[in-house]
């Protein structure tokens, strides 16, 4: 979403409340510039994304011969 800083400034409280709620980032701009980007601290679906965090595999890593599917 792309608001005014002035409309911004106005609407702050609720905007931050709404930001929080919905997980979704505001781009606040001065003359349709582009000047700040409002984001959410916390992601609200709790979900951690691992894909590419493995430094070093290890072939003794996996107790078992089951395959798995890391993508799903």
């Amino acid at each position: 979403m792309k608001i005014g800083i002035s409309e911004f400034k106005t609407r702050s409280l609720k905007l931050l409340d709404e930001i929080h709620h919905s997980g979704e980032s505001i781009t606040v701009t001065k003359r349709g510039i582009p000047i700040a980007k409002v984001i959410p601290i916390c992601d609200h679906t709790n979900e951690i994304d691992l894909k590419g965090t493995l430094i070093e595999q290890d072939e003794n890593i996996f107790s078992t011969d089951e395959i798995w599917d890391s993508n799903s």
